[in-house]
């Protein structure tokens, strides 16, 4: 079994977004998700099998007084022998993986953003900006945040800003705990993508008229709604159904992206993280 604790040497975010892709057209099944909730922790595990790819399991935390909040242990495993392939630090590969399904999702939307605008300055935001950058290479990375958005702008060479000015992003990222929607739909710009990777309720990143403006939300999970608020009251389209042509998202004048976790993409994650490891072995072995 292979353990990889530095998660951010072995990604390639390009192939791990076709890996993605590739884990959403497979035959798979996905455990239903159950979480635990104490003391403003929220807990669960996410399984799935996907065919080609092998069971991916991650114990995944929500921990409101830790930093960073989100803390994860993610395990690939041989679904003929049951062997363990990986084990690996689910917290980065979390946000690699969100990251990427959500480029996944603007690249089917057809956006390629000229301006970035991120609203928080956690994980999830450091990361998006990544991949972002790598896949759509955006002109202007805007970043806001209460209280880090400085730091994590001058860690990754994007402009601190107001939130105002994010918001009139071409595409708006929206990766926060708030429970008071963040994202105001009269500020959008016309065409605009929001991408929402809020925490579960009672988290809230969405007002109403972003959902009225928007009509249809592309969701990862079938479980968006029974989870978040922000999937509620509009038409929702899968994001499993975009990548294999079913889907029609009737969409108004910006468009939507909810994404709330979906074990498939963990599969994914830990499976291109096996074939690099694997790459580096290979080659490693030939010199």
């Amino acid at each position: 079994m292979i353990f990889v604790q530095d998660v951010d040497e072995l990604v390639n975010a390009a192939e791990l977004v076709e890996d993605i892709a590739a884990a959403l057209r497979a035959r798979k099944q996905v455990l239903p998700r159950r979480a635990l909730e104490f003391g403003g922790v929220w807990f669960a595990p996410m399984a799935a099998y996907v065919e080609g790819m092998g069971i991916g399991a991650k114990l995944v935390g929500i921990y409101p007084r830790a930093q960073p909040p989100v803390k994860a242990l993610a395990a690939l495993i041989d679904a003929e022998t049951g062997e363990p392939l990986v084990l690996a630090d689910g917290t980065r590969l979390t946000a690699w993986r969100t990251a990427a399904a959500s480029a996944l999702a603007a690249r089917l939307l057809g956006t390629s953003p000229e301006v970035l605008g991120v609203i928080g300055a956690g994980l999830q935001a450091e990361y998006h900006i990544r991949v972002f950058r790598e896949l759509f290479k955006p002109p202007r990375v805007l970043v806001y945040s209460r209280s880090r958005a400085k730091e994590l702008a001058a860690r990754l060479g994007a402009e601190a800003a107001g939130l105002e000015e994010a918001l009139k992003a071409d595409v708006v990222i929206a990766a926060t705990n708030s429970r008071e929607p963040v994202v105001r739909g009269s500020e959008l710009r016309r065409g605009a993508l929001v991408i929402s990777v809020g925490a579960p309720r009672p988290v809230r990143e969405l007002d109403d008229v972003v959902k009225a403006r928007a009509k249809c939300a592309v969701v990862d999970s079938p479980e968006a709604p029974e989870e978040t608020d922000d999937a509620m009251g509009v038409e929702l389209a899968l994001l499993e159904d975009l990548v294999v042509g079913k889907a029609v998202c009737r969409r108004g004048d910006v468009m939507l992206y909810k994404s709330v976790g979906y074990a498939p993409f963990d599969v994914a994650a830990l499976y291109h993280l096996y074939k690099r490891v694997r790459g580096q072995l290979v080659s490693s072995s030939h010199h």
